[in-house]
Order: structure tokens, then C-alpha cells, then sequence
């Protein structure tokens, strides 16, 4: 039997005269070692321990229990086992590879190698030695800052005469970090050295840590922010320059007193051209005429950072560029490698979303869960998320934001009444699709005429706002003030942008009515109960649910469970108290006729019930 047919034998069949030649054998390599005495005492040592045979069993035992048992993996017994297999090399990559696809994917093969090591082995001391210089070399050329609102650690560095805003441990960080070593370990006659991923990922750690408890403390903007006064648009080019809007104009800027960071997937928006023209974009983007205040006072309002905003929900069939409406408004506000995105599959994905984008964008949406629309609720007004951080228990990962949202879908997806409260639902008419070649080109030659026209009309709009004044404000009142003072700058009579955005809220109430089945069914209860009767039902929700089956016309989004209808009612009353119809549910479990449960009473106080639409 040849050395080579020993080497390559990985299995736990090696019997007791193999592993005695491969011990001898290493007896041999080690003498042969410049440290002589002391790698063959070391080698003896791991000898002592257990036979080839038996370090291959004990790791082949670990392999298929160490997903749900991790901590099997840093066992004294399975740690002598792989040190000992480390000594034949082939053997070595032959369990490595078998260990990196069966361990968990929170465990990485660099805790295993370093728990592993012998103490010949420099591999830890090289990794530690240049994470340090990394370390370094960092601290000699950035400032290190911290962001509390953003939970985030960052470096500032000057390149080039620009200075970049990069996250520690982000994509860009750590494509600067390995180029600046490469850079700095090069020399005369001798190319640069690599930084391994082990080193990049600990000294990211230290850095992480040094900034948040020795640097100081400084707030991080996506891509809109204010500052004494002045509102800032981070324009995202190669010079990471920004455009500075005062209560006089607008210009383009290098430097800022705040600081923005450009997360990998950001785009540049058009560079603005003074004295351009917005009404240019009612060429490229399929939006109603009856709409487009409503859609410019929107746009307008993700330039403002701390305001509400509402929701920009566009719906028609197929064939009416929904898709390409909102890509090209993205473009203006908050461009991106990804326009669209598909649509989110949980709470988490929502939130995530908004903490890397000014703009959260969805497109082609068949149906929103109710925590999801709950979500997008938490966005448009402000607020937090908190889930468990990745492979911990005991600590969380927050991300609090207020951020504009647009979705595009063919039938409305909006059923919550807090969210459609929130929203400017716009149903876009067919059109005759022309050459997208051509549209395209177009477009990217006016939309710096498009954007520059926008920031002209933002600043004229921000300078009448103090001079408007709401009577009987809705909900997103900052919204509808914002539009008011836009639409009066334009020359329409006051009070014309609130009677606009309040029929649209109408509009969309009736919409997300018309989409819940439980309404539809309550509501055709109203119409078909007696003139002289205001009390529709009185009962437990069980038997209401029973009763409203008989006039269910969809049984994909029906409640299964009274519980089910009760979050229904509760979700429904506000749009259906505009029609007239209360819905009042009891506070104590009572037998009415054979059912017993929490009772609910619908009354009805007149109205047209069957006519969503007129809720003014």
C-alpha cells in the first residue's frame, strides 16, 4: 500500500496498521522540521490522544448531530480529534469540507479552525496581526462616529478632495478596507498583501465598537435631511455632492454641515437644471389630470424629512404602465439599482427595506396582510421595529424610520381603514404603449429639466405655506397643507387641493370597502333590513358570522373564526360609520337565543348604503 492511497482514505474504516504508518510517517516529517524536538513532542502528544481510526470515528459520529447540537463541535474530545487529523493535510480537506456544510451556518469554520490550532500553528497570530493593522489603519485615516438613531457605527474619510460616509462592515467599507491594505503593505519589487475575510470581519468588530464608545455621536441621512433651515437632497454622484434648498432657492453643494451615507444599492438622481420645467413629466408618467396635484404635492413631500406622508397606491389592469409610472418617479425621488421591488413576505422585509432606501417602492401586489398594511401604516407617520438580532436571544435590532412608500397592484390591496386613511389611491386609465426605446430616451433627457422644475416649485410652495390655513384639516394635515400652498402658487383658489385629497380619501375608503367582504355583506344586511328598523343585528359575533354567510360573495378573504370577524369589524368601523352603519361590540360574554359569546350590535342611521364612493 502506497502513502498516497493512506492520505486519501477519509473514511472511518482506516484500521489500526494505516494509522501506525501514518503516525510513523509524521514521526519522520517532524524530524525533518527545523523545530525538531519540539513539533515531534507535539505531534506525540496528539498521538496520545487517539489513533487516526479513532479521531475519524469521533468527528464522523459529530458530523450529522452538530446542526442542532453546535455546542458538540467545541467538545475537548472533537477538538483532539481534529487536531490530530489536521496532521495528514489531505485527509484535513477531506472533513473540512465535510464540516463546513454540516455545521450551522451561525458557527463559522474560523472559530473552529482557531479553537482547533496547535500552538505551532501561526495562523491565529498572522489573522490578529493584520486585523490590528487594519485596525490601524483606520483609525489613522478616518473618523470614526456613531449613530444612535440609526443604531450604526461609521467612518468618515476624505478621497480625492470628497468625503465619503461609509457603514462599518458594509459592502463599500469593506471594499475600501481591502484595497487601502493591499495599498499600504505594497512596496518596491512586491505587490500588495490581502486581508482574509477572518481579519476584515474582527477588526470591523473592534472598529464597530471603538466608534460607538470613543467616537462621537452624529446623525446619518439616507437622502433628505434639514439643517438650520435649509433641506438637503443628497444627489448620491461621484462627488457624493448635495442639493441645498433655502428659503431663497436651491443650488448644488460639495460640502454639508451633515452627513449623508450611500448604501450600495442608491442611485444618483438627474442632476437639476436651473429654470427647468416639471409639467414635462405628465409626458412620461400615466397619472390622471384629476390627479396630478395629488401626485406632485406627494412628490414634493418626500423632500420634507420630518412630516408624515402618505402612501401613493396606483391600481388599473393590465396595460395601463403602472410599473413604469412608478420607476420614473422613483427617479426623481430616491433612485435605486432596483426601482421595484416584489412584494414583501413578512414585517420584517418592510422595515429592512426602509432602512436602506429614502423611497420604500413595491410593485405588483395580489393582497397585503394585515400586519403588513399595519406596517406601511408605522412608516408613513413614523415609528419603530425591533426583532431579535441574528443568532442571539438576548438583544435586539431596531430600525425606526418614517419614510414615503408607493406600491403599484391591478385590484386595490389596501383593506385596512387606518391605512387607506393614509393613502392617495389613483387608478390609472389603458394607454396605447409606445416604443419604450424611445420613451427612454426622451426621459433621460428631461428629467433633469423635470427635477430642477420641481425644486423651483418646492421652494415657491415652502415660502407660501405659512400664509395657508385649514379649516377642518384631515388626518395627514402637514400633507394637505403642503398642498394647499402648492396649488395656490399655481393659481388655484384656496380650499381647491383639500376638496381634491379629501374626495380621494372618500374615494379609497369606498374602495377598501368595496375589497372586504365582511362590509359587503354587512352592508347589503343594511339595505335589505326594515325601513322603520336602526337595529340591523343583535347577537354574538358567532352567530353574526353565521348569518353574514348568507350574503358572502368571496370566500377567499372571509374570516374563519369569530375571533377573525371581530378583527374585521374592528378594522371596518371607521369607513363604515361614514355610511351610517355602527358597529357596537359588547364587553362581556352573554347567551342570546342557543349561542353564547361576546356580543356585537349593528345599527344603521339612514344613508345609502350600497354607494361606497359618496362618504363626503
Amino acid at each position: 500500500m502506497t502513502k498516497n492511497d493512506i492520505l486519501l482514505n477519509g473514511s472511518a474504516s482506516v484500521d489500526k496498521a494505516k494509522s501506525k504508518m501514518i503516525e510513523n510517517q509524521l514521526i519522520v516529517d517532524v524530524e525533518n522540521n527545523p523545530d525538531g524536538e519540539k513539533r515531534q513532542n507535539e505531534v506525540a502528544q496528539i498521538a496520545n490522544v487517539a489513533t487516526i481510526e479513532e479521531a475519524i470515528k469521533i468527528v464522523e459520529d459529530v458530523l450529522p448531530i452538530c446542526g442542532n447540537n453546535p455546542e458538540e463541535l467545541f467538545s475537548a474530545q472533537f477538538l483532539d480529534a481534529l487536531r490530530l487529523i489536521k496532521s495528514n493535510p489531505q485527509l484535513w480537506a477531506t472533513y473540512r469540507t465535510k464540516l463546513k456544510t454540516a455545521k450551522p451556518s451561525a458557527v463559522l469554520m474560523a472559530d473552529i479552525d482557531q479553537a482547533s490550532a496547535q500552538p505551532h500553528d501561526n495562523i491565529n497570530k498572522a489573522g490578529d496581526s493584520v486585523a490590528s493593522e487594519l485596525i490601524e489603519l483606520v483609525k489613522n485615516r478616518c473618523e470614526l462616529f456613531f449613530d444612535t438613531q440609526a443604531n450604526k457605527s461609521f467612518v468618515s474619510l476624505d478621497s480625492d478632495g470628497v468625503t465619503h460616509t461609509l457603514a462599518i462592515g458594509s459592502r463599500y467599507f469593506i471594499e475600501w478596507l481591502s484595497y487601502a491594505y493591499y495599498k499600504a503593505t505594497s512596496g518596491e519589487g512586491s505587490s500588495g498583501r490581502s486581508a482574509s475575510e477572518a481579519a476584515i470581519r474582527q477588526a470591523s468588530f473592534v472598529l464597530a465598537g471603538i466608534a460607538k464608545h470613543e467616537g462621537h455621536q452624529q446623525t446619518v441621512h439616507l437622502r433628505v435631511s434639514e439643517n438650520n433651515g435649509c433641506r438637503y437632497i443628497f444627489l448620491a454622484d461621484d462627488r457624493l455632492r448635495v442639493i441645498e434648498i433655502s428659503p431663497t432657492g436651491w443650488k448644488l453643494r460639495d460640502k454639508t454641515p451633515i452627513k449623508f451615507w450611500k448604501p450600495a444599492s442608491m442611485q444618483p438622481l438627474p442632476i437639476p437644471q436651473i429654470g427647468g420645467d416639471f409639467s414635462l413629466l405628465w409626458q412620461f408618467i400615466n397619472i390622471p389630470e384629476n390627479s396630478r396635484l395629488l401626485v406632485l404635492a406627494w412628490i414634493l413631500e418626500t423632500f420634507r424629512a420630518e412630516t408624515p406622508k402618505p402612501i401613493l397606491a396606483l391600481c388599473g389592469t393590465q396595460g395601463s404602465a403602472k410599473s413604469s409610472t412608478q420607476s420614473k418617479l422613483r427617479q426623481l425621488i430616491d433612485n435605486n439599482t432596483v426601482n421595484l421591488r416584489a412584494a414583501p413576505k413578512s414585517v420584517e422585509d418592510v422595515f429592512v427595506s426602509a432602512g436602506c432606501n429614502w423611497l420604500v417602492s413595491f410593485e405588483n401586489l395580489s393582497k397585503l396582510t394585515p400586519q403588513i398594511q399595519d406596517a406601511l401604516c408605522t412608516l408613513a407617520t413614523g415609528g419603530g421595529f425591533a426583532t431579535r438580532t441574528l443568532y442571539t436571544n438576548a438583544d435586539e435590532t431596531i430600525i425606526e424610520v418614517k419614510r414615503p412608500v408607493i406600491i403599484n397592484s391591478i385590484p386595490n390591496v389596501i383593506t385596512a381603514q387606518d391605512l387607506s386613511d393614509r393613502a392617495i389611491s389613483i387608478e390609472l386609465p389603458s394607454i396605447i404603449y409606445r416604443e419604450e426605446t424611445e420613451i427612454n430616451f426622451q426621459w433621460n433627457a428631461a428629467k433633469s429639466s423635470i427635477l430642477g422644475g420641481l425644486l423651483d416649485l418646492f421652494v415657491s410652495t415652502m415660502a407660501q405655506l405659512p400664509y395657508v390655513k385649514l379649516i377642518n384639516p384631515p388626518r395627514m394635515a402637514d400633507f394637505t397643507k403642503l398642498g394647499e400652498a402648492m396649488a395656490q402658487i399655481q393659481g388655484y383658489s384656496p380650499g381647491t387641493f383639500e376638496a381634491i385629497y379629501k374626495a380621494n380619501r372618500a374615494e379609497s375608503i369606498g374602495r377598501t370597502l368595496e375589497s372586504s367582504p365582511v362590509a359587503v355583506a354587512i352592508c347589503e344586511m343594511a339595505e335589505k333590513c326594515a325601513a322603520n328598523s336602526s337595529t340591523i343585528f343583535y347577537g354574538t359575533v358567532k352567530s353574526l358570522l353565521e348569518e353574514l354567510a348568507l350574503h358572502r360573495h368571496d370566500t377567499e378573504n372571509w374570516p374563519k373564526s369569530p375571533k377573525g370577524l371581530s378583527d374585521v369589524l374592528k378594522r371596518q368601523s371607521p369607513a363604515l360609520a361614514a355610511l351610517g352603519i355602527e358597529i357596537i361590540s359588547g364587553n362581556r360574554i352573554e347567551r342570546v337565543g342557543g349561542s353564547r359569546g361576546l356580543t356585537v350590535t349593528i345599527k344603521k342611521h339612514g344613508g345609502n348604503f350600497g354607494n361606497f364612493g359618496n362618504m363626503n
